[in-house]
C-alpha cells in the first residue's frame, strides 16, 4: 500500500483517503453502513458468529471497525471457560482496506475481556481454523473493493514530525498507526 505524504497527513487528521464511495462522502455513518453489509455477508459466507465493535470501543475515536469472527467449535475454544480465538478483521474507516489478525475474547463473572489491536498481530494467524476463516473471508472483502494491507507494508515508518492520535502504540509511528488508530 503506497501512501503519499498528503495521504498520511489526512489519515493523521482523521480525514479519509482513497477517493471512492463511501469514503469520499466523509460520512462515517455511510462507511459503517457499507461495513455492516460486508460483515453480514461474511457471517453468512464463513459461516461464523461475530462480535463487532461499532462504537469506537465506547469512547473516543477509532479509525477502524474491529470485527471478530469465530465459531462455537472445539477448534476455536481455548479450553479456558468461555474463551475463544477468532479472526480479527480491522476495517479501516478512513480508506478502503483491511488487515487480518488472530485475537481472543472471553467472558467471566465480572464482565469480559479482549485483545487490543497492534501492528505485531497483523498477518499472525497461528490457528489453522482462524487461517481457514481468513482464506474464506478475503475474496468477500475484495469483491467489495477492499484491499488487504500486509504487515510488511504497514511497518514502514512515518515521518517523525507526523503525530498520530492513538493510545494503541507509542512513537515512532508506522503506517499501521495512521490507518488503524484509537484516540480515547
Amino acid at each position: 500500500m503506497q501512501l503519499s505524504l498528503d495521504d498520511l497527513t489526512n489519515l493523521a487528521s482523521q480525514r479519509p483517503i482513497g477517493g471512492r464511495h463511501p469514503w469520499d462522502s466523509n460520512d462515517e455513518a455511510q462507511v459503517d453502513g457499507f461495513y455492516r453489509r460486508v460483515c453480514a455477508e461474511l457471517e453468512r459466507t464463513l459461516p461464523a458468529a461475530s462480535r463487532i465493535a461499532w462504537g469506537h470501543y465506547g469512547s473516543g475515536y477509532a479509525s477502524f471497525v474491529d470485527a471478530w469472527f469465530y465459531r462455537e467449535e472445539r477448534d476455536f475454544k481455548t479450553g479456558k471457560g468461555d474463551q475463544h480465538i477468532g479472526l480479527v478483521i480491522l476495517l479501516c474507516r478512513l480508506a478502503p482496506c483491511f488487515v487480518f489478525m488472530q485475537g481472543e475474547k472471553w467472558r467471566h463473572a465480572r464482565g469480559g475481556s479482549s485483545y487490543l489491536p497492534a501492528l505485531d498481530m497483523v498477518d499472525r494467524l497461528d490457528s489453522p481454523a482462524v487461517a481457514a476463516l481468513a482464506e474464506r473471508a478475503q475474496p468477500v472483502l475484495e469483491r467489495h473493493g477492499l484491499a488487504r494491507a500486509r504487515r510488511a507494508e504497514l511497518e514502514a515508518p512515518l515521518p517523525p514530525d507526523l503525530s498520530i492520535p492513538t493510545i494503541l502504540s507509542d512513537p515512532p509511528y508506522a503506517v499501521f498507526d495512521a490507518l488503524f488508530h484509537w484516540e480515547d
